[in-house]
């Protein structure tokens, strides 16, 4: 393994600090999947103990906290970055590294720090503050204002996330506003004393730190009855229009969730078949589903195990034994929401989202659960991540915003009015389909699935034909770009129209007399057209 883009930036920036660069801050916005968790592993090792005497590094959740100690133990990160160093999981504790060069805490344990541990910690020691997936922490808010003093008494302030954005568009704390925005915007240019670091979901791509996905679709029906008893039906979640937020909650309450997971497992099942390490993830709307959920999965012989917040021991556990393979390992995990932001398991291939949120950053950071490049699992090619969802309208332009992405940017160009047939446009902004007043509001009687259908990722990140190359790329690398995008091309399109393994790699053959291999950058280039046009996605 080699060290990525971003990661070999933030090294780079490492030795500036140490060549006397006056920086105070760095802002690291890394895809999710994209490998952010080795950056304070990178920032321990160069700067401690020159610039810093220790890191602190702050994540949402226990879970997490566990993972980013562990992760300094890791014997493949030991040997990229050179180092032996070791990080203490601390909740409020005095001396909080207890030796180690680092310690993991959770923004909840500063809130609770009545007694100052922490801030005392930062003034007896020179410390590097990591703050990890910091789109937590509301402007002005309770986690702001007690992280304040370690970030004002800090040597170097790094903040990391795959989503710098909240749900409910309130600015994000220790983040600068850009002023040039009529609403909020977040400031994205360095300075003298700032370093900021990119690196989106076609950088992870183009370095296979993130894999090929597809999305399945479940269009459903949905009949529900309102407050004064009227009984509404759609026959199309996917054109439910302003009704989308009834029909949706009827779907995860009845019968067509159950079909999807349905149809999810029986895959998931297949799959496993020939690649062993697979793991599923289901994520449900709140924690009655997700028990339901687990009974349906227990009673037909799937052993799920549950992993909620309404028992954090045991859901701690249940995600530890998740992360392993072989004996006493769980390879159906049903949650809510604790386990899918910055969950670390590169085995999950298949994921379930019956959940209800809708909004950019969270459905972002749940589906890129299951597209982390996992190196035991054979070639990059062979791998593939399936995504189960509903046919709503707003999940759709959740996914239309990631699939179409090629650049991280924030500053949003929303679109004005209604959406097509008058409906309102969602954008995949804060949406929440499933709000207390909907919940309250509707008896869910029945749903059903209609159809399912698939759209594929590389389609949209991949360069098209007639793109520009990157400028770094050696002509040997623009020809296995070239060779790698008509293979995923061509693979995908037997997929789709479930043809023989090799059908259009035959009709290519016939209509150039030439194998890949031997052809040159032109010739290649001809073929992605070709094949573009003769057999579309």
């Amino acid at each position: 393994m080699q060290l990525r883009r971003h990661q070999r930036e933030l090294a780079d920036i490492c030795e500036d600090i140490l060549s006397g660069r006056p920086l105070t801050d760095i802002v690291c916005a890394v895809t999710p999947g994209g490998g952010k968790s080795l950056l304070p592993q990178i920032l321990a090792g160069r700067l401690i103990p020159s610039v810093a005497d220790a890191l602190c590094w702050v994540v949402p959740r226990q879970v997490l906290q566990d993972q980013g100690a562990r992760g300094f133990q890791d014997p493949t990160h030991r040997a990229m970055l050179g180092h032996r160093l070791e990080a203490m999981m601390s909740t409020n504790q005095e001396h909080p590294t207890r030796g180690c060069a680092a310690y993991v805490t959770t923004y909840q344990a500063l809130a609770a720090d009545s007694r100052k541990v922490n801030a005392r910690e930062f003034r007896r020691k020179r410390y590097i503050l990591v703050l990890d997936e910091p789109h937590h922490m509301e402007a002005d808010g309770i986690w702001h204002q007690a992280i304040e003093p370690l970030y004002e008494r800090a040597a170097l302030r790094v903040l990391m996330s795959g989503t710098f954005e909240r749900g409910d568009r309130r600015p994000i704390a220790f983040m600068p506003d850009d002023s040039s925005h009529e609403e909020a915007a977040i400031e994205w240019g360095n300075s003298e004393s700032r370093a900021v670091i990119h690196y989106t979901l076609a950088d992870a791509l183009r370095e296979q730190a993130c894999i090929d996905l597809t999305v399945h679709y479940a269009n459903c029906q949905a009949t529900w009855l309102d407050l004064q008893g009227v009984e509404h039906h759609v026959e199309s979640l996917a054109h439910a229009g302003k009704q989308t937020s009834e029909a949706l909650l009827t779907a995860l309450k009845t019968e067509a969730a159950l079909e999807l997971l349905h149809t999810g497992v029986k895959d998931w099942q297949a799959y496993r078949a020939t690649h062993p390490r697979s793991k599923l993830l289901v994520v449900a709307a709140n924690i009655e589903q997700a028990h339901k959920y687990t009974g349906w999965l227990q009673e037909r012989g799937v052993p799920a195990k549950i992993a909620t917040s309404d028992d954090s021991t045991a859901a701690y556990q249940t995600i530890k034994a998740f992360k392993r393979q072989g004996a006493g390992a769980v390879d159906c995990l049903i949650t809510v929401a604790m386990a899918y932001e910055g969950l670390d398991v590169p085995a999950i291939t298949h994921l379930i989202c019956l959940t209800h949120i809708r909004t950019k950053p969270w459905i972002e950071q749940v589906v890129h659960r299951a597209t982390r490049m996992d190196h035991l699992a054979g070639p990059y090619a062979n791998q593939r991540a399936y995504i189960y969802a509903p046919d709503d309208r707003p999940f759709r332009e959740c996914m239309g915003y990631i699939l179409s992405q090629r650049q991280v940017i924030v500053a949003r160009t929303p679109l004005s009015g209604e959406g097509v047939n008058g409906e309102p446009s969602y954008e995949g902004n804060g949406l929440r389909p499933l709000s207390d007043r909907t919940e309250s509001g509707i008896q869910p009687l029945r749903s059903g699935v209609l159809e399912m259908r698939h759209q594929g990722l590389w389609a949209n990140l991949s360069p098209q034909p007639g793109t520009t190359e990157t400028s770094d790329e050696t002509p040997k690398e623009r020809l296995d770009r070239l060779r790698n995008q008509i293979e995923k091309h061509v693979r995908m399109h037997e997929q789709a129209r479930r043809l023989a393994h090799g059908t259009v790699n035959r009709a290519v053959y016939s209509r150039f007399h030439k194998s890949r291999t031997s052809m040159t950058e032109v010739e290649l280039q001809k073929v992605m057209k070709w094949v573009s046009k003769t057999y579309p996605l």
